[in-house]
């Protein structure tokens, strides 16, 4: 199975996905100069963000089974071509309504670029090697967020915000020549089913794999757990504890050390032990800290001694979860390894979004609402798991 430099593959497929941490957290500095310049209200550009997480939700879905069909490295230059020239027209769109349009034509080709890593990974490796590759490829969306915003508060500085979109036409031309040189081709499996046929039988064929679905469904609602803390970390800890803004990034950092050091364990850990087992551990670990979280905010015992540590548990452990729960569903699928990366992202995507926005509704002042969310998220997350994929 093995046709590929796991290293090489790695380093190729990380500068891949780290597409969409670039595309969302490099412009994040510059939204109020934006709202400046295109004469609206700050939350009117905010509103570009989500836009781009439903477009990526949708590009997902399209990508997954197209690339099954026509290949990985011909939907990745067609998602990579829209990705550029969205890229250039924002650099002079002068309307929001302008730059609601193009960001969701952008995040449909970001979105159906990047849904073919985790599908190349099947395509070369499978069990445990599939996983270490796979939690090689995570580390990158560890750094990216990390980076991406001094990125673009250094391009903001020099440049102005259109130097940012500047700089994504410049990383769409580089992941081009990347997947060009680097990304080994496979072709395409025949099939005489029409497209059309395919899209929907694909996702069919996905949908009825019972134990695929609960790996895919632990996996999105695992990462909605944490999702929704990164949602409300601003007000828990400025609002709610009153720490000063400045201190905010190291109490933040301290959820990505934990999340860097559990990547690096998993790595270690799949020489020993299979990637089901460490699963089941860490959607056990998930539920474990947001429950505790849920029961001192019931209790009104919530202090930063306490709270701290369990967001680092209950966040870090996505690390374990995500890698481990894609290598397994995509056991699963040889022939809809592409639908099925294509499922698991919109479903991320989709239920972090929706279930990240019910903290404003039922906001009370209060990290309740957080505590809830993150519990429920985490519980059903270990219940897709025991319930529909563990054997």
């Amino acid at each position: 199975m093995q046709t590929a430099s796991p290293i090489r593959l790695a380093i190729t497929l990380g500068a891949l996905v780290a597409l969409g941490p670039l595309a969302i957290d490099t412009y994040l500095p510059a939204l109020p100069t934006m709202a400046r310049d295109l004469g609206v209200s700050i939350h009117a550009v905010e509103l570009s963000v989500s836009i781009y997480v439903i477009g990526v939700a949708l590009g997902q879905w399209l990508g997954g089974p197209l690339s099954d069909h026509f290949g990985r490295k011909p939907i990745a230059y067609a998602g990579l071509s829209v990705f550029f020239v969205c890229s250039l027209a924002i650099v002079f769109c002068r309307r929001v309504e302008t730059l609601y349009v193009l960001r969701a034509l952008q995040a449909i080709g970001g979105g159906a670029t990047v849904v073919i890593a985790f599908a190349t990974v099947r395509d070369h490796f499978k069990g445990p090697e599939a996983a270490q590759v796979i939690t090689s490829v995570g580390l990158v969306l560890l750094l990216a967020p990390l980076l991406a915003p001094a990125m673009g508060a250094g391009l903001l500085t020099m440049a102005g915000w259109p130097a940012i979109f500047m700089m994504l036409c410049v990383y769409a031309i580089f992941l081009a020549l990347a997947l060009r040189f680097a990304l080994p081709h496979r072709a395409p499996q025949a099939s005489t089913e029409p497209l059309r046929q395919r899209l929907f039988a694909a996702y069919g064929r996905v949908l009825r794999q019972r134990r695929a679905m609960g790996f895919i469904l632990a996996n999105g609602l695992g990462f909605s757990a944490m999702f929704t803390f990164i949602t409300d970390a601003a007000f828990l800890y400025i609002d709610y504890f009153h720490i000063q803004a400045s201190h905010f990034p190291l109490y933040f950092g301290a959820n990505v050390l934990t999340m860097l050091t559990l990547n690096r364990l998993n790595v270690r850990l799949l020489r020993r032990v299979q990637s089901q087992t460490i699963l089941g551990f860490a959607v056990i670990m998930q539920s474990s800290a947001a429950l505790l979280l849920l029961g001192l905010a019931l209790t009104q015992q919530l202090a930063l001694w306490n709270v701290v540590p369990l967001i680092m548990v209950a966040t870090g452990s996505t690390a374990l979860i995500s890698p481990n729960a894609i290598a397994c569903f995509l056991e699963f699928f040889d022939r809809d390894s592409g639908a099925a990366t294509g499922l698991n992202g919109c479903l991320q995507f989709l239920l972090a979004g929706l279930i990240g926005s019910l903290i404003g509704l039922f906001q009370t002042g209060t990290p309740l609402p957080m505590t809830v969310l993150m519990a429920v998220s985490a519980v059903l997350a270990m219940g897709s798991y025991f319930l529909l994929a563990r054997r």
